[in-house]
């Protein structure tokens, strides 16, 4: 790791080591002006996550700013699209189990105004899992600078950036910091009435609270259903159930559901995972070498995120919707759907994108379909909210 260095033309610093133990020992060095990387739009139809446009090796791209993620990350579908060579690391554990790691060298990435001024070595890995789940990107900004420097995100105007540390003093925030080994971004938060001293912050979850199963029991969490989500090391299904209350930043989150993880990949010491579920309500300024986080109400109200009414979990493709999963106590699992089923048609009009995006997922509770099935078989689903 490279300390900072501040010169008279702006900042210079060097990509903290990636956690894994063999992982690329010549990370890329960078500049930032000392008016920042200057705002970067996103946009907000990326799951809610922020994906901001960058330039790697002169080529333009697509990177996830993503706080649960220690190192910088290039996706091998990027890599192997622009044959880069790849050497093989270890699998480190991630969400949905273990994804194998590269190293490739002499990599430079640049974010608005920030430049590469010394090309290093990047980890990557495979993003498919999370590619088929909907989500796009080639790179992964996590907090080898996130860490390092002062930033903000404007989810009021749907853009992000970089300043130097302290360059705009947080006023009334909150405590931030890295987690033990110098990984994870943690800070305090309440669930249910009582504290949680080790709560992580990752910006790449679409979740709103996940917690390890113990932490779910221990608050006496009401389960309601189940869902499945995509990692980078495959699908998961996890309970889900709605919090009594929940605290951040000083501020009380209303209506805010956890999942469990039973696997449970931020490791033993931290007991929640706040996302972006819960994060897009607000913009956010976070210095962590200041150890400061400040979330401030949006003055235009967040989207509202997409909530299933069906209990159907799939993805359309060739005239179909393949069901990967049926939440439990759903319409879906009431009219006996079942994972690996096809839906060929709705009320009798064929299956498409469209179809899934204008109908269903806009339809009200109460609405009924007549659900054709590839293999002939006819169900009928009602809608209703059941978490």
């Amino acid at each position: 790791m490279k300390a900072a260095l501040f010169a008279a033309l702006g900042l210079m610093l060097g990509a903290a080591a990636p956690a894994a133990a063999d992982a690329p020992a010549i990370e890329p060095t960078f500049w930032l002006p000392d008016a920042g990387s200057g705002w970067i739009n996103f946009d907000p139809g990326d799951g809610g996550q922020v994906v901001i446009p960058v330039v790697v090796n002169g080529q333009p791209a697509r990177a996830l700013v993503d706080t649960g993620f220690d190192q910088l990350v290039l996706s091998k579908a990027f890599a192997d699209a622009h044959h880069l060579a790849l050497t093989p690391l270890n699998k480190p554990i991630g969400f949905g189990g273990a994804s194998q790691t590269y190293a490739t060298p002499g990599i430079s990435l640049d974010i608005g105004a920030m430049r590469t001024t010394r090309p290093g070595a990047l980890v990557v890995t495979d993003f498919d899992n999370v590619r088929n789940a909907g989500l796009n990107f080639d790179a992964v900004i996590g907090l080898a600078l996130l860490a390092r420097l002062e930033w903000q995100l404007d989810e009021d105007h749907h853009r992000f950036r970089f300043l130097p540390s302290h360059a705009e003093p947080i006023v009334g925030g909150t405590p931030v910091r890295l987690g033990p080994r110098g990984s994870r971004l943690v800070t305090t938060i309440g669930v249910n009435g009582a504290p949680l001293a080790s709560a992580m912050i990752d910006l790449g979850s679409d979740d709103e609270v996940s917690v390890p199963p113990a932490v779910m029991q221990q608050a006496k969490v009401h389960v309601d259903t189940d869902l499945m989500a995509a990692g980078a090391g495959g699908a998961v299904v996890e309970p889900v159930g709605r919090l009594g209350s929940l605290t951040i930043g000083g501020l009380q989150v209303e209506g805010a559901h956890a999942t469990s993880d039973a696997g449970w990949f931020p490791g033993d010491d931290i007991k929640a995972l706040i996302g972006m579920g819960i994060l897009q309500r607000y913009d956010l300024t976070v210095d962590v070498p200041a150890g400061m986080m400040k979330l401030t109400a949006r003055t235009t109200p967040a989207i509202p995120r997409p909530k299933s009414t069906s209990g159907v979990q799939g993805a359309y493709a060739d005239g179909r919707l393949l069901i990967a999963h049926v939440m439990k106590n759903s319409p879906a699992e009431a009219a006996g759907l079942k994972a690996g089923d096809a839906i060929c048609a709705l009320d009798d009009k064929p299956m498409s994108q469209q179809l899934v995006d204008q109908h269903w997922g806009r339809a009200a509770p109460g609405t009924r379909y007549a659900v054709r099935l590839c293999d002939g078989t006819a169900r009928q689903l009602v809608l209703r909210d059941f978490y």
